[in-house]
């Protein structure tokens, strides 16, 4: 049976962080209730595309603020899989979460309910910085989460944390990671804060109230953080992320190995028989059309061959590994160094790619550049 991986959107927050653009809504109950039947409706509603021809190997629920709805709600979403799709008995089940959402009541129902991995937003372990980016928690409660997880029985979790901020430092990078790496954080997202139109950094940097860090103390902060989680055997696997052995996040490698996933609620995108299609960002409408059992995808694009040829070029080079022309070949029927013999041959002799016994990666300078490399496979 083919693989498939289920993201689940929960569109749910205490309050917006301040350089957060996804989508979100105010919690409250009986939202919540209407959000839960929706989600159950819209799963169903794939049961005759899948048919039980899919083996779901990952489900990542995703925010929003997941962990800010009853454990009882998630796990009923989590059940009604089963309805449409075979679960593998080893699938990765993937959970975002505050730190301070994080109960001793709550973990434990987690676990009863099959989710077996945590993403924890921390993204700083300096107080300030954490107050500057909307954060509601500090960093003892990012700490003790921490604790209260893995006494929990959960040995797999992902910590999120963030650089490029306005008046960070190399250390509160250095110290950041080295914390969170002692509590026994097996992988670590690393992100550039980008500011994005809309959200309150980016209005404040316009009025020139905050200032960004210029781009050579951003890849500084970028190659101390990368020094710090690699000394402690947490190595790049992705461009933003890095893990021990064993614990890269299975459900992310499905988008950076182009295969299929479905996404559900609102503002979800799915990739299925060479479509991509998202649903509406819109929790009113979308519990509207559970009802009526019309959930008004929207397809962003059917995919031709020339296009999933370079989106799968520019995924797989965004891994350390890299791409394998003969796998490459297998996918298409397309001899891959002889399709990009130029644009290979400009790219390594700039040292921006190594191309080796079919093997074709981002050099470290390519990594800084990846867009730049990207757009040299464009035609």
């Amino acid at each position: 049976m083919k693989k498939l991986g289920v993201y689940i959107h929960v569109p749910f927050c205490k309050k917006k962080c301040n350089y957060c653009d996804f989508y979100s809504v105010k919690w409250n109950d009986e939202w919540e209730t209407k959000y839960t039947e929706a989600v159950i409706d819209e799963i169903k509603s794939y049961k005759e595309m899948l048919g039980h021809k899919y083996i779901v190997d990952t489900v990542y629920f995703g925010g929003g603020t997941p962990t800010i709805i009853k454990p009882s709600n998630l796990k009923s979403i989590l059940d009604s899989i089963s309805i449409v799709a075979d679960i593998d008995t080893k699938a990765e089940i993937s959970m975002e979460a505050n730190p301070n959402t994080l109960t001793d009541e709550n973990l434990k129902q987690y676990r009863e309910t099959g989710i077996n991995r945590l993403s924890i937003g921390i993204q700083s372990l300096n107080d300030e910085i954490l107050k500057k980016i909307g954060r509601i928690h500090n960093s003892k409660e990012a700490l003790e989460a921490i604790d209260r997880a893995r006494k929990h029985g959960f040995d797999n979790i992902n910590a999120d944390a963030m650089f490029n901020i306005p008046v960070q430092t190399t250390s509160d990078i250095e110290d950041t990671l080295t914390r969170i790496i002692e509590r026994g954080v097996k992988h670590i997202s690393f992100y550039s804060l980008k500011l994005e139109k809309g959200t309150p950094l980016y209005s404040m940097e316009q009025k020139n109230l905050i200032t960004m860090p210029d781009e050579d103390e951003e890849r500084n902060m970028y190659y101390k953080g990368r020094f710090v989680m690699e000394k402690s055997n947490l190595f790049q696997y992705e461009i933003s992320n890095f893990a021990a052995e064993g614990f890269q996040c299975r459900h992310n490698l499905k988008y950076w190995n182009q295969e299929e996933y479905i996404g559900i609620g609102p503002s979800a995108h799915s990739f299925m028989n060479s479509i991509r299609y998202s649903n509406p960002s819109d929790l009113n409408l979308y519990c509207k059309n559970s009802i009526e059992n019309n959930f008004n995808r929207i397809i962003q694009e059917e995919m031709n061959k020339e296009e999933l040829m370079f989106e799968y070029i520019m995924l797989r080079l965004r891994l350390t590994e890299g791409l394998d022309a003969n796998e490459f070949k297998r996918k298409f029927n397309v001899d891959f160094n002889e399709k990009y013999k130029e644009q290979i041959k400009y790219l390594t002799d700039n040292k921006l790619i190594e191309n080796k016994e079919s093997i074709v990666r981002l050099t470290q300078r390519g990594m800084d550049i990846s867009n730049y490399v990207f757009e040299e496979f464009m035609e």
